[in-house]
């Protein structure tokens, strides 16, 4: 896995160029763009990414309040911290809701005999100290 800091400037370029592209900016295309941004990050992993990333849009952004503003930071955030989770350097600033660890845990479950043993144990280890298993 990639710098989470890469990741973060990554993103950044990537919001800047949706707002250069089009008269009005449109958070659900520049999350879209944001999205396919975290699944090239995130390669290797089957399709657990893939499955982060929807839940993501379906919690986070096809919910919002105000669609023209995404992603927030806390969005950008939330997929940042699903980085970490994969690779297991989760600090403690970075954390999950008690219902998405959930949803984190039945997708690592599910997405289990197609994942790299390495970030396999690292995110069973993580879901074992977050009291998720």
């Amino acid at each position: 896995m990639a710098d989470i800091r890469k990741f973060y400037a990554d993103v950044q370029r990537c919001l800047k160029h949706e707002r250069a592209s089009s008269p009005k900016y449109n958070g659900i295309k520049a999350s879209k763009a944001v999205a396919d941004l975290f699944l090239s990050y995130a390669a290797g992993m089957g399709d657990l990414p893939r499955s982060m990333m929807q839940y993501w849009e379906e919690k986070y952004i096809q919910t919002s309040s105000s669609p023209d503003n995404e992603p927030t930071p806390e969005h950008v955030d939330w997929l940042a911290n699903c980085l970490s989770f994969m690779d297991g350097t989760m600090d403690s600033s970075q954390d999950f809701s008690p219902e998405d660890w959930k949803e984190l845990k039945n997708f690592v479950n599910y997405e289990a005999e197609a994942l790299p043993l390495t970030e396999l144990s690292a995110m069973m280890t993580t879901l074992v100290n977050k009291k998720v298993l």
